[in-house]
């Protein structure tokens, strides 16, 4: 019923358990705390860059432009 709700669940877990595993070994007590917060740093990442996605593609292209220079008549 709500299996398109748990798969973002698990990419958010297994990155949170990717990143966790590289401070605390998967057997300690504490793993699965760790692993939910930094899961909740992953998403709060992605909607941040949702949210300003926008004005970072437009920073980015004029960083890419060439300035034009004014030719005389």
């Amino acid at each position: 019923m709500l299996d398109w709700l748990t798969w973002p669940a698990d990419l958010l877990l297994g990155a949170g358990g990717a990143v966790a595993s590289l401070f605390v070994s998967p057997d300690e007590p504490s793993f699965v705390l760790i692993q939910m917060m930094v899961a909740t740093l992953v998403l709060a990442a992605i909607v941040c860059l949702i949210v300003w996605s926008q004005s970072l593609v437009d920073y980015f292209r004029s960083l890419w432009k060439t300035p034009q220079t004014k030719r005389s008549p």
